[in-house]
């Protein structure tokens, strides 16, 4: 024999609360499914316009061994003057491309003799990069690479707009009070901006 049992009813109101509740969450959920493809595909489009935009530097060492790693970030630190003087002048054309690749040579047959060297100015190839949470696609970009021997080894590379090379102190505070506001949903945000 089963056993019986009581049923609970539930006042009207609830029930219309209940399914407003229901409607608003439908709502939501079809407003996040038709937007937020469109919202994303707008942000990779521009991160996509910036990046080539982007002019880029390129140094690839000789060899993977330890001298030939060394001599490349020897060679990077020496030249990063030049790429932070690019990035605050900013670009203005072919004459000022010509113009640092002709620096860049002078630099290098003055302080670097012993190398053989070997800088290449237009599109080149340039492998994937992650910075932060920005990840750079292999691709080709216009760009300057000094190339050291065989230039079979690692390289380093860096944009100058936006500065990957060295971000600004200014920038890193920035991250640093990013990471120190409280987290928000901007869909509760929005729902609680319509009952105001």
């Amino acid at each position: 024999m089963l056993n019986e049992y009581k049923i609970i009813r539930l006042p009207k109101q609830n029930i219309f609360l209940a399914f407003a509740r229901l409607v608003l969450i439908a709502i939501v959920l079809q407003l996040c499914v038709l937007y937020i493809p469109s919202l994303v595909g707008l942000a990779k489009e521009s991160s996509d316009d910036v990046q080539e935009k982007d002019f880029r530097i390129r140094v690839i060492a000789n060899s993977n061994t330890a001298q030939d790693q060394l001599e490349k970030q020897q060679l990077v630190q020496d030249l990063k003057p030049y790429f932070l003087q690019v990035s605050t002048a900013g670009f203005a054309g072919n004459e000022q491309i010509l113009s640092l690749k002709q620096q860049i040579e002078a630099e290098l047959s003055e302080n670097y003799p012993q190398l053989d060297t070997q800088v290449v100015v237009g599109d080149n190839l340039f492998p994937p990069k992650r910075q932060g949470a920005v990840l750079y696609p292999q691709n080709v970009y216009q760009s300057i690479v000094v190339k050291i021997g065989d230039a079979r080894g690692d390289n380093w590379w860096c944009s100058i707009f936006p500065s990957i090379c060295e971000p600004d102190k200014e920038e890193v505070k920035e991250e640093v009070e990013e990471e120190k506001e409280q987290v928000t949903f901007f869909i509760w945000e929005w729902i609680k901006g319509l009952f105001e």
